[in-house]
């Protein structure tokens, strides 16, 4: 699955957050995901290159990059038999974002990544060409990149979608903590906030426009726009030292 998306990031807080949903809600109705009108949890493990590829991309600004992880939703299943996990592939060009992602079992997902198992290949042999596809680009980037987990991110999330505009969504992320410890999905969030918990990450994402609604709202409040990332804030708040850094603005003019 792959899409193109721009997204613009708010640092809010958790009034202006209940604010914001109720200027919201004549336009936009909660994700189906969404549980007792509250919010769904986000897992994700983020892997990086021994020398911080991806890490040292976005802090330096480079237009093109790209992020590999593997994302979980620990609320969507009701026992550990049905659970899936999603390998994706975030690619950033300039302002514009895609992901390609493939759903796969929880319990084999570390294994499917690495194309040289037997779970690799066997779900291969019995995926869809488009599938086929996706994991041959995820297979390139982990092999060519040497990827390895650096750390998980753990959120509560609210999400807010419109039947009226293709691709137009509101998130917002709450509670956001980072570990680099026990790179299991099943044990939840690490001990480090890398945000106070009084404040809210607002995410708008679009495809082709904002509407006007949404527009007013933002400009009503003043918020402005934040160039940021829970991966990186999430490095830097656990103080991961990477082999070599003082290569770090070679990522700046080189992939």
């Amino acid at each position: 699955m792959t899409y193109g998306l721009t997204e613009f990031k708010y640092i809010i807080s958790l009034m202006e957050r209940d604010k914001i949903i109720k200027q919201i809600s004549p336009f936009m109705v909660l994700d189906e995901n969404v549980k007792n009108n509250c919010s769904y949890e986000v897992r994700s493990l983020y892997f990086d290159s021994p020398f911080g590829k991806s890490y040292y991309k976005k802090k330096n600004g480079v237009s093109i990059r790209t992020k590999f992880r593997i994302r979980y939703y620990p609320d969507f299943y009701q026992n550990m038999e049905e659970d899936y996990v999603f390998i994706e592939l975030k690619k950033r060009l300039f302002e514009t974002l895609s992901k390609i992602r493939i759903k796969v079992p929880f319990n084999k997902a570390l294994k499917i990544i690495e194309n040289s198992t037997h779970e690799a290949r066997d779900f291969y042999r019995h995926t869809s060409p488009e599938n086929r596809r996706i994991l041959k680009e995820l297979w390139y980037n982990y092999e060519r990149y040497h990827l390895k987990p650096v750390s998980v991110i753990c959120y509560k999330r609210q999400a807010f979608n419109t039947d009226f505009i293709s691709k137009f969504r509101i998130t917002f992320d709450t509670k956001v903590r980072v570990r680099n410890y026990n790179f299991d999905l099943n044990f939840g969030g690490g001990k480090y906030y890398i945000k106070s918990p009084n404040i809210c990450i607002m995410e708008i994402k679009f495809n082709k426009y904002v509407p006007e609604w949404a527009i007013n709202i933002v400009q009503r409040d003043n918020f402005v726009r934040e160039k940021m990332s829970k991966f990186v804030i999430g490095i830097d708040k656990l103080n991961i030292p990477y082999h070599f850094s003082l290569q770090k603005k070679i990522f700046s003019i080189i992939d």
